[in-house]
C-alpha cells in the first residue's frame, strides 16, 4: 500500500515547440519532494498527458526516474483510446521502475463490459503496479463502486485515485478490498471533510504551484494539529480559485514560472497573460505564501 500523505500531480513544462525541459522538470520534482511529498505522478490531468509529443514521452520519464532516484513513488500516466496505444505507452513505461496509472478512454462512450475489457487488458500487458484513474470530467465513463471492486481482484491494479467523495468513503470502508489496494481522494475541496473521516491519501495537480502551503498543511496533520491543516488547505483552495478567474491554465504556467520553473504548463493554444494579469497572478502567490 502507498504511503499515507499528499501526491503531487506534476506539471510538465514545455518549450515554445513542445519539447520537455529537463532542468526546469528537475527543479519541479526536487521541490516537491523537499516539501514532503510522498509520491508524484507523471503527465496526469495536470501535466497534460494528451498534449505531450510521442517521441517526448520517454524523455519525460527518463528525466523524472533520474530525478526522483526512487525517493518517492513515481507514477506515470498510460491512457488512450485504445489497447494498442495503451500497450505502446507501456512497452515504455515497463523498462522502469514506475507505476502505472490509466484512466477510461476520453473519445469514444464506453459500457461497463468495455470499460472492464479495456482496464483488464491493459493491466496484463504490464506486471508494473496499475492505479485507476476515475476523471469522468475527461473520460467518457465514470467508474463505479461495484466496477472498482471487480477490478481490484486483478493482482497488479493496486489502487484507485477519484474526486468522488460517495466512492472514495464506500472504498474506505470496505473490509474485503485486499491490503495493497489505495484510495486515493483528488477532490480538492473536500480534503479537510476526507482527512476528518480517517481518508490519510491525497493527490491534486494544485500541489504543483503551491508547495510550501501543501507542506505546512501535511506537517500540521501529521502533528494532529486539524486547525492549522485546515487553514493551509482552505488557503490555497482560495488562491486556486482566484486562479480559476483568470484561466486556470494560463494561471497555472504562469504561476509555475514565478516559483523558478521555466517553460510552458498549459496547452500551446491558451492565450497569454496580459501585464494586469500577471500582476493579479503574481498577487495570488503572495498572499499565498510561495513567492
Amino acid at each position: 500500500m502507498l504511503q499515507k500523505g499528499f501526491y503531487c500531480a506534476l506539471g510538465t513544462p514545455l518549450d515554445c515547440d513542445g519539447n520537455i525541459i529537463k532542468q526546469s522538470l528537475d527543479a519541479h520534482i526536487e521541490s516537491q519532494i523537499a516539501a514532503g511529498a510522498s509520491g508524484l505522478l507523471l503527465m496526469g490531468t495536470m501535466g497534460m498527458l494528451g498534449c505531450i509529443r510521442s517521441d517526448q514521452y520517454r524523455i519525460a520519464i527518463e528525466i523524472a526516474v533520474k530525478a526522483v532516484r526512487n525517493r518517492v513513488p513515481l507514477l506515470v500516466g498510460a491512457a488512450d483510446n485504445s489497447i494498442a496505444r495503451v500497450k505502446e505507452r507501456l512497452d515504455v513505461l515497463n523498462n522502469y521502475d514506475v507505476s502505472i496509472v490509466l484512466t477510461a478512454p476520453y473519445y469514444f462512450s464506453m459500457t461497463q463490459q468495455t470499460a472492464m475489457n479495456y482496464f483488464k487488458a491493459a493491466a496484463s500487458l504490464t506486471d508494473h503496479p496499475v492505479y485507476l484513474y476515475d476523471h469522468p470530467f475527461t473520460a467518457r465513463y465514470k467508474l463505479t463502486y461495484a466496477d472498482v471492486v471487480k477490478l481490484a481482484d486483478v493482482e497488479n491494479i493496486k489502487g484507485i485515485k477519484t474526486g468522488d467523495a460517495v466512492l472514495i468513503k464506500a472504498l474506505h470502508d470496505t473490509k474485503g478490498l485486499k491490503k495493497d489496494f489505495t484510495p486515493i481522494f483528488s477532490n480538492s475541496d473536500l480534503f479537510t471533510m476526507g482527512y476528518t473521516y480517517g481518508i490519510h491519501h491525497f493527490l491534486d495537480g494544485i500541489f504543483a504551484c503551491f508547495p510550501k502551503t501543501i507542506q505546512a498543511a501535511q506537517a500540521a496533520f501529521n502533528k494532529g494539529d486539524f486547525e492549522t491543516g485546515k487553514a493551509n488547505l482552505n488557503r490555497m483552495m482560495k488562491a486556486r480559485d482566484e486562479m480559476f478567474v483568470v484561466g486556470i491554465w494560463p494561471a497555472f504556467s504562469y504561476a509555475m514560472n514565478l516559483l523558478g520553473f521555466e517553460g510552458l504548463f498549459c496547452p500551446d493554444y491558451e492565450p497569454e497573460l496580459s501585464e494586469e494579469q500577471k500582476d493579479l497572478v503574481k498577487s495570488i502567490m503572495k498572499t499565498a505564501g510561495e513567492v
